[in-house]
Parts: C-alpha cells; structure tokens; sequence
C-alpha cells in the first residue's frame, strides 16, 4: 500500500511539474513592452550614423536613404598594380597606369572597396577623431573585402604618442572589422612607427616621402622573411605612407606586399580629398 501511494503522488508531482513547464516555457506577452518601446522610439528615433538626422527605423540600415545614395563604389577598371581608376575603355582590365610603368611602386597591388566623399568620409573622421567604432561597422556593411592569400595583415600604425592622444588606432579597428575570418593573421606589434612625423597636409609629393623616409621599422625581421603581407589603411590619398611601409617589410625581407584601404580618392570622378572634409577640424587634425 506504501508503495502504491508513492507512485500515486510521484505521478501527480510529474503532472504538476509538466504543467508548470509548460506554463513557463510559454508566458503571455507583456502589452506594456511594446508599449514603452514605441514611446522610446517617438522620443528617441534612429539617426542616420553619418548626418544625425532621423532615419526610419529598420534593423538593416544604418544610413539614411539620402546618404546611401552618395555611397560610390570604388570600381574598374583600375591599374593592377597601384590600384588607380583608369578611363573606360576597351582592354583596360589589366592594364598598367603611366605612373606604373614609369615606376613601379613598392607595393605589389593596391585595392579600396569605396570612394572617399560623403559619407564614407564622415564615417571614417568619426572612427579617427572621436572613437566612434561603430563606424567601422557601418563601413564594413558598405563595402565588402575580397577573399585574400596573404600569411600577415599588418594596419599601419600610429607613433606611440599619437595613439595615446586618440585612444584607438583606426587602422587596427577596420581591420578586424573587414576581415572577421582573418583575425589571426592580424599583426599589430611588428611593424612600429619609430619617428614621429609631422602632418601630411599641404606637404607635396617629395616633402612628403622626407617626412616619411625611415618613419617605420619591422621589430623582428625574421617574422616576414618570404612572407605574403597585407597593409590596411584607412584612406589611400596619394599612397606615400602605403609605400614606405611596403619598403620597410620588403627590405626586411617580404616576399610581396599588398596594400588595402577602406577608401581611396578617386581621380577620375570628383571625390574630396581627406584635407577637403568640413568637420571643423584644423588641417593638422585631419591628418594621420
């Protein structure tokens, strides 16, 4: 009889507790949190991450539609090797510019997903100057990074002092922002900025490759010998700080260097240059 009774209340407990399961795992909706979030939303709509201004909302969108429209795509064709748009034009795929010929670089190839303007420029001065790193992620929703074969990403580093006063580097935040799947090969401490350099803006193309001359040094040499190396930067203006990073590894000992930025000004089509952007900013400010 003992044990009869015991199985009896065992099975009423089970019972209860496959109601109280059920009852858990499927609650009634609160009314009052649908509520509160369309409240929230009138009082504090979305805003477009570029201008500010109110944007519908969406899950998707970050920009507001007239920003996406001034989106440019940095498109072919293109020299292959620096990566400079090229007038259209029949057999122009894989055609060398006059500079290139003329002088190869030391980089083996340069590539930029988007054209400098508004509001690619907006996003990447936020990034830059104010910390804002979800700019990156808008960026990299914008444009995306083709598949890559390379053993090292490297992003352009700061002087030590520059990335105390900023806080962040913006090369370093793209980067694993673009490439998710490459996070391993990122490397951040092997080519340094050993020489404090003064702003680029106003400096022509020969004050600038002085400025820059003997500004980086690969810390352990042996880390790039024979290797394949992908440069990221935040804007490619006229390359010079591109291409004495790709001397410094290639004196060290890189097999190819491959630089890759998140936008470029486009001298084809009429794209600001990063000194043209109105944010206030003195010249000295919007420079690397």
């Amino acid at each position: 009889m003992f044990a009869a009774k015991c199985k009896a209340d065992i099975t009423l407990l089970s019972g209860i507790s496959d109601e109280f399961t059920v009852m858990t795992v499927s609650p009634r909706p609160l009314p009052w949190r649908s509520l509160v979030g369309g409240v929230l939303a009138l009082l504090f709509p979305p805003r477009c991450h570029a201008c500010r201004i109110a944007r519908p909302s969406h899950p998707d969108r970050q920009l507001c539609p007239h920003c996406l429209d001034r989106v440019m795509s940095y498109s072919g064709p293109y020299c292959r090797c620096c990566g400079r748009s090229l007038a259209t034009g029949p057999g122009l795929a894989e055609r060398l510019c006059g500079d290139c010929l003329r002088t190869p670089p030391p980089f083996d190839s340069a590539r930029s997903p988007l054209c400098y303007g508004p509001p690619v420029s907006t996003l990447l001065h936020r990034l830059k100057f104010h910390g804002d790193t979800a700019a990156a992620r808008v960026l990299a929703g914008l444009g995306s990074s083709e598949p890559l074969s390379c053993d090292l990403i490297i992003p352009v580093p700061l002087h030590r002092s520059r990335l105390q006063s900023r806080g962040l580097n913006q090369s370093l935040v793209l980067a694993r922002r673009f490439f998710p799947a490459e996070r391993d090969k990122i490397v951040v401490d092997l080519l340094v900025r050993q020489k404090k350099t003064i702003p680029q803006t106003g400096l022509d193309g020969n004050q600038r490759r002085r400025n820059l001359k003997g500004a980086f040094a690969v810390a352990r040499p042996g880390a790039v010998l024979g290797r394949t190396v992908l440069v990221v930067d935040d804007v490619f203006t006229t390359g010079t700080t591109l291409a004495e990073c790709s001397r410094t590894l290639k004196a060290a000992g890189a097999a190819q260097v491959h630089v890759w930025t998140v936008a470029r000004v486009d001298e084809v089509s009429r794209s600001v240059r990063p000194d043209d952007v109105p944010t206030g900013k003195t010249a000295g400010e919007r420079t690397e």
